[in-house]
């Protein structure tokens, strides 16, 4: 992420943690590349890049100590109502998204005629999008009111993925389809992250923890969905981005509910700081 997007307008807060863009703009299509030759040779790379990260982690990294959180301390947010309904808005957003890019091979057969390599160059368009996006959200939220952001991110975003049948007949719209999208999936977690810690920054390391999560459920929720509404609509892999669209503009509708709730920090249990850098 930027150094913009790691930047808070909250005193004393951490650094917000990205979106994985530059494994989503590089490991993406790569592995997509790879894995047409031999699958296997995706996995064997996969593990490799992880036990040469792991080797700079207990090489490079100086030992630090942190009191450990119990579990009632890292879940006693969740009682929060207003939490939950910032989490919601991530998890809303993550399954709208995954709906279509868990089928986005199959979706986007028009205009790559089954081709790996022009799969590739548009899943590298998607991924240089969500880079793009993670990188201008900081200086977006720095300079406009989060909520607002998040706004106008969904709301391009719903209207990326409702012309999904149109844009991807052809290889030259496809990839500015596919750079818009990339882009609206880049932002939104920032403004997520700074809404959350703007409730109780001293509970920032938990929320922000409870947000990836919340995230990932809705990246494999978005799968199923994918699947079952296929299964029972009789649905191309293209025309999940009207449904995508449909879960999109739902979440809009659910993060415009959370605006107008009053928006005072919620006493949520602050996270142990670190001790012994």
């Amino acid at each position: 992420m930027s150094r913009q997007a790691g930047r808070s307008t909250c005193p004393g807060t951490p650094r917000r943690e990205p979106w994985p863009a530059p494994a989503t703009a590089l490991g993406l299509p790569l592995g997509t590349l790879i894995g047409h030759a031999d699958w296997h040779i995706t996995l064997w790379v996969v593990a490799g890049i992880g036990l040469l990260t792991a080797t700079g982690i207990a090489v490079g990294l100086p030992r630090v100590t942190l009191p450990a959180a119990s579990l009632p301390d890292r879940l006693r947010p969740l009682k929060q109502g207003r939490v939950l309904a910032l989490l919601a808005v991530t998890s809303l957003a993550s399954l709208g998204a995954f709906t279509l890019y868990t089928y986005v091979a199959p979706a986007l057969r028009d205009a790559t005629g089954d081709n790996e390599s022009l799969l590739t160059l548009i899943l590298l368009a998607w991924g240089v999008g969500t880079l793009a996006g993670n990188m201008t959200a900081g200086r977006l939220v720095d300079r406009h009111d989060s909520a607002r952001v998040l706004t106008g991110t969904l709301a391009l975003a719903a209207l990326a993925l409702a012309l999904t049948p149109l844009a991807t007949r052809a290889l030259a719209s496809t990839l500015i389809w596919a750079t818009v999208w990339g882009v609206t999936v880049g932002v939104v977690v920032v403004p997520q992250q700074h809404r959350l810690i703007a409730l109780s920054p001293a509970a920032a390391p938990i929320l922000l923890g409870l947000n990836s999560s919340t995230l990932y459920i809705g990246v494999a929720l978005g799968g199923g969905f994918g699947g079952l509404a296929q299964e029972w609509f009789g649905l191309a892999p293209a025309e999940l981005g009207l449904v995508a669209a449909g879960v999109t503009v739902l979440t809009l509708l659910w993060h415009l509910g959370t605006t107008r709730r009053p928006a005072a920090p919620a006493p949520v249990t602050p996270a142990p700081t670190s001790a012994n850098p």
